[in-house]
């Protein structure tokens, strides 16, 4: 869902993403990250302890490029004579630019920078709302305006049999979980000596303890909109409202499933759950803002 700005060249992306801007007609919506896999930073021969100033002063020559159509930044991490960039700007990226969030600190990097919200379900509900708060007073601060309504993930199950619906939604989700902990080698101490990764690292405490690993893989699988349409339509726009969301990005296949049960899913959710989504009023009119 987003490009990981410490793996690539600066100025390489920003003219992809304009030349992915023209050919959508300006409907391009960007997806900025910073990356947490040391295995692809290793990769990259990039050092993951710094990844939280590269993404700022990547984030920042690139945002700048993308609406003056030149790019020229001088930063301890990234420099960049000026160049003009080709091809130009289709229009502006103001209100399209979204950074994925796990931590309270990139929340904050990111409101200054700017850039909306997008949310990957992997803590508390209770928390990723306090900290969207805290994320959109301080884009206000910083801004000056009301920030972006935030996007919403979620890894997405839908049935018409409930007992079927979790069956499912249990084997797949948890594999998928499964694969994260793999990759992301959250199993492994490495992110607590790691600069910028602190809460992450609060992963290894939670999987290592005795039945970590099940109770994480049971509250991850909770995180997730799964279960008849009238389940995911409920726990859909619940997570939206938490946190004043009015977009929903359904990821449909994930852990090994079946393409033919991807399919099956995603056309129930297409044809029972999102009309009903699609009703829902604007989340300025559904939610009183001021008081979040």
């Amino acid at each position: 869902m987003v490009v990981v700005l410490p793996w690539h060249d600066r100025l390489r992306v920003a003219e992809q993403i304009l030349l992915l801007d023209h050919m959508s007609n300006g409907r391009f919506v960007l997806g900025l990250g910073r990356g947490t896999g040391k295995v692809e930073f290793d990769g990259f021969r990039t050092y993951m302890g710094d990844a939280r100033p590269q993404f700022k002063e990547a984030a920042e020559a690139i945002m700048g490029a993308l609406e003056t159509g030149v790019m020229e930044y001088d930063g301890e991490h990234v420099k960049q004579p000026r160049v003009e960039l080709h091809p130009g700007p289709f229009k502006s990226f103001e209100g399209r630019i979204y950074s994925a969030t796990i931590s309270p600190e990139s929340a904050e990097i990111m409101a200054k920078l700017g850039t909306g919200v997008l949310i990957v379900p992997q803590k508390p509900w209770h928390l990723v709302q306090e900290e969207t708060a805290t994320y959109r007073d301080t884009y206000r601060a910083a801004i000056g305006e009301e920030p972006p309504p935030p996007i919403v993930a979620g890894w997405t199950f839908v049935d018409d049999n409930a007992d079927r619906a979790e069956e499912q939604a249990r084997k797949w989700i948890g594999s998928y979980w499964d694969s994260v902990i793999a990759h992301y080698e959250f199993d492994k101490p490495h992110l607590k000596s790691m600069p910028g990764y602190e809460f992450h690292s609060q992963m290894y405490d939670r999987l290592t303890q005795p039945g970590g690993s099940q109770m994480m893989e049971d509250f991850y699988i909770g995180l997730q909109p799964w279960g008849t349409p009238d389940d995911v339509i409920d726990k859909t726009r619940s997570f939206c409202d938490l946190v004043a969301a009015d977009s929903f990005i359904g990821v449909f296949r994930y852990g090994g499933m079946p393409a033919e049960e991807a399919e099956r899913s995603m056309r129930l959710f297409a044809s029972k759950v999102m009309p009903a989504l699609q009703e829902l009023a604007p989340v300025q009119e559904r939610l009183d803002l001021s008081v979040r």
